[in-house]
């Protein structure tokens, strides 16, 4: 098989096309067929709910997702966002779309804490960090 790059050709190696394969992690050109039989697409579906934790336990994070509008007010739900949990669970970094929304949250950010620790699986967390 030859290739050409700007009027060039050159031969492909076989090793070339299986560095290239395992490098972009393709299969190689082998000419043997899988013995696996095809997995049922149920079974494919439930390990995909497995491997990404859905239908599990509720999470802070997905609890503070579905009642941000709750905690913050709708005045303020679509001017920020809860981003992430410290490692710990002890902090929750807010991101907020300017400074002004910065200032409105940190002047509430003890009611807004209160708020968040009356949540399920949320009295861990202690601190709010807006950025």
């Amino acid at each position: 098989m030859k290739r050409s790059k700007a009027g060039k050709s050159w031969p492909t190696h076989k090793l070339e096309n299986a560095l290239i394969c395992d490098f972009l992690g393709l299969p190689g050109n082998s000419t043997s067929n899988s013995s696996r039989d095809p997995i049922h697409m149920e079974k494919l579906v439930e390990k995909v709910w497995e491997n990404w934790g859905i239908g599990e336990a509720e999470t802070p994070e997905k609890t503070i997702s579905e009642s941000w509008q709750q905690i913050v007010g709708p005045k303020l739900a679509g001017k920020c966002a809860p981003v992430r949990l410290s490692n710990d669970g002890s902090t929750l970094e807010i991101r907020a779309v300017s400074g002004t929304i910065k200032q409105e949250l940190s002047f509430c950010r003890s009611a807004l804490l209160k708020k968040i620790q009356k949540l399920n699986n949320c009295n861990l967390i202690s601190k709010i960090r807006i950025s």
